[in-house]
């Protein structure tokens, strides 16, 4: 279902009754039939007493606006191109909120990540999502070869080596402790746009700006509906084995956002 969102009708949700799922640790010691990304078994109130919105305008702006806030280099421009010709707006804005979400966890943490690379990464992230590109291996696997072969194609050699890299274990958990940190926050990124992963880290203040800059409108039911779909033709996969323990659909249904 999507949420019309306006000022009469912000979506706005207590986070005093949110939780978030402990990521930050190591997952040594942890029971080996719980995927620590999509449990939900492992929760704890934070934030008491404030606020999030799923979209309520901050001072207004244009698209173009906001996006003066992402890199802009050739490369970027052409990613942001290339994703738009594949995905639906709602992917395209979730690509956009993994970069800036992993951007506040990297500069929150001190770290120094290649801000092109990161970007262009999360940008491409998911494109072995996309119906186009179906095929038998993982999902991730395939979005890296096409992210590669795309960036290649146009001499970014070292682009397409650092974010095919990242796209191929943008999912794992242990990808949090990557020494690269266009890796590890890509990763971290897409987390907490999916399940609300370290959500707590960030500022609800930055969170409700990136959300009204790039409104969520169904990222729930898309991204439930596309992970469903790849563990349930390729049950041998890596999403397919988490499935097979862990009710993946509902951990992105009750992510801490209103869609």
């Amino acid at each position: 279902m999507r949420y019309a969102v306006s000022a009469k009708n912000p979506s706005i949700m207590s986070i005093s009754t949110l939780a978030t799922r402990r990521l930050g640790g190591k997952s040594k010691g942890m029971n080996r039939h719980h995927n620590p990304i999509f449990c939900t078994c492992h929760r704890r109130a934070f934030l008491g007493g404030l606020t999030i919105s799923a979209g309520f305008p901050l001072g207004g702006g244009s698209a173009s606006a906001h996006d003066r806030l992402l890199p802009d280099t050739p490369a970027a421009r052409a990613s942001a191109v290339y994703l738009e010709s594949l995905s639906s707006p709602t992917m395209v804005r979730h690509c956009k909120r993994t970069y800036r979400f992993g951007l506040a966890l990297a500069e929150k943490a001190g770290a120094k990540p290649d801000l092109e690379a990161l970007y262009i990464g999360c940008l491409l992230h998911d494109l072995g999502l996309e119906p186009r590109f179906a095929g038998p291996e993982d999902f991730e696997t395939i979005g890296a070869r096409e992210a590669h072969r795309f960036l290649a194609k146009r001499g970014d050699d070292r682009l397409a080596d650092m974010v095919s890299a990242a796209i191929e274990i943008h999912t794992s958990i242990t990808t949090a402790d990557d020494p690269r940190p266009e890796v590890a926050y890509l990763h971290m990124g897409a987390m907490v746009d999916v399940t609300g992963a370290r959500f707590d880290q960030i500022e609800p203040r930055l969170i409700q700006q990136i959300v009204a800059e790039y409104p969520r409108d169904g990222t729930k039911a898309m991204l439930s509906a596309l992970l469903k779909h790849q563990i349930d033709t390729k049950p041998g996969s890596r999403i397919g084995l988490v499935g097979a323990r862990v009710d993946v659909p509902k951990a992105v249904r009750d992510a801490p956002f209103a869609d």
